[in-house]
């Protein structure tokens, strides 16, 4: 179906045939893609889920049936070099064949390497799938820009490979046309602010050419530069509280959705705009430890085209639902802080979004990556999915929303409003191999799969609460108690109906209760 790009060392690579199951290597120790045993995938879309693809992949915590990797074989990771993997990424494993799915496939063969376009975000899942048009992904090319990571990656189950990748040059990069996509919402969304640049807005009749497949509630959680967070804290509970600087439920600050909604359209330029009881502000009231040179409000959104930013103007705004409702304020640019307006900065991805977020906390820039930190240290707000950060390695930290910490158990009490439901797609006249389109329904299914995203949700146990992603009432039953199981996450509202597809405009309701089930009352 595609061309696979061969390594130096592929000619001597190739004579155990179809049957090699084991991953060779050449004199460097990059792997060798050897195109008669490897199925060949691309899969673009949400910069969000990167995470929970990735754990989907290469985590032993999956059940071995579910698997679509073998875990227990070594696992290559394909990270671009520009942005340290934020933007594009690929998985060279040996196929799972105990995941009954994936056994004896019809071109008999045994390794996958599966490509994960992150940049652009939500709508390269979408946009590029309707049209059925090649963008860029990474170039796995073992003999010219690729090379092992002097160092492993602590806690990780593979090996990691740096490429070199600079868009639109084909010597770096591989122009494929997208065999499915994933967005953090669902496609119809990816008009007006979340349209692409280069493409044109999804209408009704774009829709109809994909299968739209919901595969999991997505929560995401509004994101502070750490140093505010402790601002945050000191007015909400006080500055001597020993709350400050604490990681807790309990110690976790709060935005309400209209002073959010307030922030992210630009609506306040200053945080000294955050008045308090005692007439003071949040601005003046924070300690010198916390506070920065300058109250300007700094806000690192995603770019046009970002499903996280979508979710963002359906959740807060009403973007794009509604014809009165406003969107969420643009890139600045270069406009100096001595202006009154906020100042806003779209990125690519929510990798680039933690760094925006966590260099104008430090005020330090980090040179030839994806932000350019001119400010110093600032109090930046963002918007990020919960299976980030939850290590709190980057400085940021997540806060509540109308009291609420964005956690499975809230989402599913119906007291945490920052959910969506993400879905897959594939375009139905896209040329398949019959055993590559196999695989790719394989990985929208284990996708869904409440025992998968048991073990994947591991990754985002925060010091507040688990969260992550919940499977789908429309496939899987939802505890009839209406309580969180963690063995069995699934959430009992959807944005769909049992009459109609899911569109993340629509409020949530229980989808099915069936003759016992239910919602919980408290």
């Amino acid at each position: 179906m595609k061309k696979l790009i061969l390594g130096a060392a592929v000619s001597t690579a190739l004579f155990g045939g179809a049957a090699q199951a084991a991953i060779t290597v050449d004199a460097n120790g990059i792997p060798v893609i050897n195109a008669a045993t490897t199925y060949e995938i691309f899969l673009s879309g949400s910069s969000a889920a990167q995470p929970f693809i990735e754990s989907l992949l290469t985590s032993s915590k999956v059940p071995a049936a579910n698997r679509i990797c073998d875990s227990a074989q070594l696992i290559y990771k394909f990270s671009d070099t520009a942005t340290l993997g934020k933007d594009q990424n690929a998985y060279l494993c040996v196929l799972n064949t105990a995941n009954p799915a994936l056994k004896g496939l019809a071109a008999g063969k045994t390794n996958l390497l599966i490509y994960k376009r992150n940049n652009g975000g939500s709508a390269q899942g979408v946009t590029p799938v309707v049209a059925d048009t090649a963008i860029d992904f990474l170039k796995v090319d073992t003999a010219a820009n690729c090379a092992v990571a002097a160092t492993g990656v602590a806690g990780a189950s593979f090996t990691k490979v740096n490429c070199t990748y600079t868009a639109g040059n084909v010597a770096v990069s591989n122009p494929q046309k997208p065999d499915f996509g994933i967005s953090d919402v669902d496609p119809i969304q990816f008009q007006g602010d979340n349209t692409p640049s280069g493409f044109a807005p999804v209408t009704a009749d774009d829709v109809k050419k994909l299968t739209v497949k919901a595969a999991a509630s997505q929560i995401f959680g509004i994101a502070v530069s750490t140093k505010l967070r402790n601002a945050m804290q000191e007015a909400q509970f006080g500055a001597t509280n020993a709350c400050v600087g604490k990681e807790d439920a309990n110690c976790m600050p709060s935005l309400n959705s209209v002073q959010i909604a307030s922030i992210f359209t630009g609506k306040l330029n200053s945080w000294s705009q955050l008045k308090l009881a005692n007439g003071s502000n949040l601005f003046s009231y924070a300690s010198a430890a916390n506070k920065p040179s300058t109250d300007r409000l700094h806000i690192c959104r995603r770019a046009s085209g970002s499903g996280t930013q979508a979710q963002l103007g359906i959740k807060f705004m009403g973007y794009p639902c509604n014809d009165v409702a406003t969107q969420g304020a643009i890139d600045t640019g270069a406009l100096p802080e001595t202006i009154a307006k906020t100042q806003v900065h779209a990125m690519t991805s929510s990798g680039a979004m933690s760094e925006c977020l966590s260099e104008l906390n430090s005020g330090v820039d980090t040179v030839g990556t994806s932000f350019n930190n001119t400010y110093g240290a600032r109090w930046a707000i963002g918007i990020q999915g919960t299976e980030q950060n939850a290590n709190r390695a980057s400085d940021w930290r997540f806060i509540k929303i109308d009291g609420a910490e964005p956690t499975l158990d809230r989402v599913i009490r119906g007291k945490y409003k920052d959910w969506v439901e993400l879905t897959y797609q594939y375009n139905n006249t896209h040329a398949f191999d019959t055993s590559e389109k196999a695989i790719v329904d394989e990985v929208i299914k284990e996708s869904g799969n409440p025992v998968v995203m048991a073990a994947t949700n591991l990754a985002a146990v925060h010091s507040w609460g688990q969260s992550g992603f919940l499977a789908t009432p429309q496939s899987f039953p939802a505890v009839a108690t209406g309580l969180i199981s963690a063995a069995n996450p699934v959430n009992p509202f959807s944005h769909g109906t049992t009459d109609a597809a899911t569109n993340n405009c629509r409020m949530p309701t229980i989808y099915s209760p069936g003759a016992t089930g239910g919602i919980q009352f408290k």
